[in-house]
């Protein structure tokens, strides 16, 4: 009996994501597409919504051992591409968000842990319910070298630690891997203005488990979009 709870509650840690120790990024951090220090057209949402174009500098996704400036924490807008100085630098609490090349981050309330600080969080999926992406460096970051063969997604999981972030408007953000130790239970309020969906969700129907998280949302936010 005892050896049964044991490997119930390994499967459980494996199945919400606590036992993956290289999870790769959804996003795409190749040079082609985005290069730290270089300026990338983009713009910058102002708290009431509206957006300013202009430009941006790349910059790390991650402050290395959380600390400095990154991606995370820091916007310096240009509004002309040849400015040497930028116009204008925002903190996650100056504004709602901004896009830089292909990558669209927004403030909200999640830093990596338990404080419920503003910070720039990647946008992996738009709608209702979005799906965010944090990140932060590995220990010994630094010294990890890239093997002969390996790619560049791959290289970067052991660099880097990816979380995944689940937030509605008006809804603390969570983690995607404390949201499915309690799916059944956290869920529903996300997407109870759809009873049929809640309690399909409640009564942990078929397709509407913790495995098939990504695909629910996916169905909440067509549904929400086309009502």
């Amino acid at each position: 009996m005892k050896k049964t709870v044991i490997y119930s509650l390994f499967c459980l840690i494996a199945a919400t994501g606590f036992a993956q120790d290289n999870i790769q990024s959804s996003a795409d951090w190749s040079p082609e597409i985005y290069s730290v220090g270089k300026k990338y057209p983009g713009y910058i949402i102002q708290p009431s919504g509206d957006t300013v174009q202009g430009f941006l500098e790349a910059k790390m996704r991650c402050a290395i051992g959380g600390v400095g400036n990154s991606n995370q924490n820091l916007a310096e807008f240009y509004l002309n591409e040849n400015d040497k100085k930028p116009t204008a630098k925002y903190k996650p609490e100056d504004i709602k968000g901004y896009m830089i090349a292909d990558k669209v981050y927004e403030s909200i309330a999640y830093s990596g842990g338990m404080l419920k600080k503003a910070n720039f969080n990647l946008v992996i999926t738009d709608g209702a319910i979005r799906i965010y992406e944090w990140y932060s460096t590995k220990e010994g970051f630094a010294l990890i070298q890239q093997q002969s063969g390996e790619d560049l997604k791959t290289y970067d999981a052991r660099r880097f630690d990816t979380k995944t972030i689940i937030a509605k408007e008006g809804v603390d953000p969570i983690e995607h891997g404390i949201l499915g130790m309690q799916f059944a239970k956290k869920m529903p309020p996300l997407i109870a203005d759809n009873k049929e969906m809640a309690e399909k969700v409640a009564n942990k129907e078929d397709g509407y488990k913790f495995l098939q998280m990504f695909a629910v949302i996916e169905e909440y936010n067509k549904w929400k979009a086309e009502n």
